[in-house]
Formats: structure tokens, sequence, C-alpha cells
């Protein structure tokens, strides 16, 4: 999706040398190489614009991105963003409503109040899979690497995290789930993988165990808005059982696969404290097999220089036999995230 003037030209003369069976030669090679290192930023940029899922009311992305590059993401867009959005840029209007995108001409919106900029946006883009034109467009992937996942910022992460094919849990997963919340939050929460509701809705905490995690944080005296909330993996690990999607624990290749997302992520956070929890964020987050009962409401120094708090996850209370059992359990749970939260304040 490049907007250099020679690049028709450049594709042309590689076509032309790979016809006649000829080397490329290395001056040819740098300047395609250019051309791709361009595309991939001038995408990753547009990727990075794209609010997360955590306000589920219409968002407004202005743009100056060409139609070409906007067309070329607009399937990693909506798994982004799962709700709905409108991009707008000068020569062309994308919409998805949360079930289907359509594409159309730009139009200036004149400083309009929200609820007409969506009206002329669903007027103006009528253009869907249908169209042949659209039909037939590949999207333009990112690829991440390493490399590129250790120099990246938050929205960097989230942007190229979706692309991430590091290990197979990408390929029946309906998305990556990346972490959301407060960037300069001074405590993170990191669970296992997402689950079910997770991965439907591109977001982290959002299903029964998230649900019980929210009402013991209120608990406990803290406030989503104000933390973050990842996981140490990215994709829901699942069996299919007739219609439903059975959670699968990740295995060890599975949490390591994830460790550049993770490690950058904290390292970009900075927190004072981390709190983790369950089995599977421990080993990820302290490099060693745990024992969460061990391990549990003690401070650990981690290596980021975070205090380091481990606890259950709470799907654990969701699978316990009794109702006794389960409050006993929620109240220990609630202490946890309490010492947590006090630790902040020294």
């Amino acid at each position: 999706m490049s907007e250099d003037p020679d690049r028709l030209h450049l594709l042309y003369l590689t076509l032309q040398t790979l016809r006649d069976d000829m080397p490329v030669p290395d001056q040819l090679t740098e300047s395609l190489k250019k051309l791709a290192i361009e595309s991939w930023k001038r995408a990753l940029d547009l990727r990075c614009q794209m609010p997360d899922a955590s306000n589920p009311e219409w968002q407004i992305l202005r743009t100056s991105h060409t139609a070409a590059l906007i067309d070329s993401q607009a399937d990693i867009l909506s798994n982004l963003r799962p709700t709905p959005w409108i991009v707008m840029a000068p020569d062309r209007t994308l919409l998805w409503d949360g079930q289907e995108y359509r594409f159309g001409p730009g139009f200036t919106d004149n400083e309009l109040p929200p609820s007409e900029v969506i009206e002329t946006a669903r007027e103006f883009a009528t253009a869907g899979r249908g169209n042949a034109y659209w039909d037939g467009i590949a999207p333009v992937r990112l690829h991440p690497t390493p490399g590129n996942i250790e120099s990246s910022s938050l929205a960097s992460l989230r942007a190229q995290a979706i692309d991430c094919q590091m290990c197979e849990l990408c390929k029946p997963a309906t998305r990556t789930v990346s972490g959301e919340g407060n960037p300069k939050a001074r405590i993170i929460f990191i669970g296992e993988q997402p689950g079910d509701q997770e991965d439907l809705h591109g977001r982290p905490f959002v299903g029964p165990a998230g649900q019980l995690f929210d009402s013991a944080l209120r608990e406990a005296g803290g406030n989503r808005a104000e933390m973050w909330i990842t996981n140490a993996v990215k994709h829901f690990k699942f069996i299919p059982k007739r219609n439903r999607r059975i959670h699968q624990k990740p295995d060890a290749p599975e949490i390591k696969s994830c460790t550049p997302w993770l490690a950058t992520e904290r390292r970009v956070l900075s927190p004072e404290v981390t709190v983790i929890l369950g089995v599977t964020a421990a080993s990820a987050v302290l490099g060693r097999q745990v024992t969460v009962s061990r391990e549990r409401s003690r401070p650990i120094p981690l290596e980021d220089g975070s205090i380091g708090l481990v606890t259950v996850h709470p799907s654990y209370l969701l699978r316990l036999p009794d109702e006794e059992s389960k409050t006993r359990e929620y109240t220990k749970f609630v202490n946890d995230l309490r010492m947590a939260i006090s630790t902040l304040a020294g």
C-alpha cells in the first residue's frame, strides 16, 4: 500500500526480471524493501489509531490514509475492535456496525455531531463483500517478530498482536486479545488466557470469571478503569464440544511463545505492583514452576522492580462445589486484592 510514485515501475521491473529467470539486482531489492517497510509502517499507524472495545459506543476515527490502505485493513480493524466504528478519510468511508463492514467514498463532516456523522456514513458506505471490487482484496498483515515487539508502545503491541502467529493457538481463536486499561496504571493484573467471551468480544476479563473479578476488585477498593488487565497468553485455547468451546490450559511452549508480548507490555507499563492470577500467569511471570498455595498472599520482588503478589484465578472460585467454600475463598481473594492495592500506599 505504498504511495511511492515509482512503486508500479519497480514492481514491473521485478516481474520482468523474474520472468526472464534473472537474479534480482541488489538495488532493486533494496528499493522493494523500502516500499515494504513504508507500507508496514502505514498499516501499523492506522491500526494504532483504532480505539479498543472498552467503550461499546460508536467510535469515529478520522485519518488521512489512502483508500487502498484502509481497504486492505478492513478485516484487521474489525478484529481489533469488534464493536461499531467508522473510519473517515478524504477518499474513503469504512463503516463497521459490529456484524459487517461497508465501503464508500470519503466525505467531509465539517464538525457534524456524532449522530449525523454516523447517519451520513451509513448513506455513503453501501458497498459490501458482495461487491466484486472489494471481494478480492487481500488483507495486509504485519507478521510481527520478537524484534518488532521489543521496541513497541502499548498501542503498537495491540496493533501487531492481532497478526500474531507465534504458536498454533492463533488458528482456531477468533482474535488476539490484548491487555486494556489505564496506560499509566501503577498496578497490573495478569491472568491465564482469554476465555470464550473474551475471544468473542476482544477484551480481557469480561466473561463470568471477569465479572467475579470486577466485583472482588470493587469490594477491595479498586477501580478497574485505573488498572491494567491482561493475560499471559493472548489467544483462547479450547476444544469444540457440540455447540460449546471448552477451555484448555495452555502448555509450556504456548506460554513461552507469548513471552515477548507480556514482557514488553510489563516493561512499557513499569508497574509498582503486579498481581498474578493463577498458576499459568505465575509460571509466565516468575519463570519457574509455581504452586499457588505456597506463594500466595506474600510480596515477591520481581526482576522489573515491581512487587509481585500471587493469588488464585477468579475462575477457580467459580469451580468450587458449595456455597460455603465459595464464600470463604472469595473473601480470601478480596483480601489478596486489597493487600495488593494497599501496597501502593507503602
